[in-house]
């Protein structure tokens, strides 16, 4: 497995295709829960290629791709939020690829540069369905919080909060 910082055009497009395809999967299991699909891919979805690379490529954010024989298998990023705390997003492993340490080590990469960063915390948002994801979060030393941004009603009863320390 190879996992590496990107900032080049063909690697945000290959992040932005995994990014749709976490908001297909997203957007199937929202839907259970009545959360309208263009409600739900305006408030998390709506990136272009250009807009994650101006996002992601700003001082205090990265991007990480992580390959499994060569094939593009996960992505995470952060980035620093309004108040100065890093904002763990974007993280999605293939489900071809999980089981192999993917997002573990994507979850490793974005803490180190975090730190390197110089930051002392980190928070993420996430939803009750994604139980994988929130073990994840957990073994990492994640605990839930309070909300720190507004989201919209219909996505309410499902969203969680999480953060720690770096």
């Amino acid at each position: 497995m190879e996992i590496h910082a990107i900032s080049s055009l063909p690697d945000f497009e290959e992040a932005h295709a995994l990014i749709n395809a976490m908001g297909t999967w997203d957007a199937e299991q929202s839907r259970r829960f009545g959360v309208p699909d263009v409600e739900l891919m305006e408030y998390i979805y709506g990136h272009t290629v250009e807009t994650l690379m101006e996002k992601f490529s700003q001082r205090g954010a990265a991007f990480f791709l992580a390959r499994v024989d060569k094939d593009v298998a996960g992505c995470a990023g952060y980035s620093r939020s309004n108040d100065g705390i890093a904002e763990l997003q974007k993280m999605y492993v293939r489900a071809e690829a999980r089981g192999k340490g993917v997002a573990k080590g994507l979850m490793t990469a974005c803490l180190e540069r975090m730190r390197d960063d110089g930051y002392a915390g980190v928070r993420l948002e996430t939803v009750t369905f994604m139980t994988d994801a929130i073990a994840l979060y957990e073994a990492f030393g994640f605990t839930r919080s309070s909300p720190f941004r507004a989201v919209p009603l219909s996505l309410q009863p499902i969203t969680i909060f999480m953060e720690r320390k770096l």
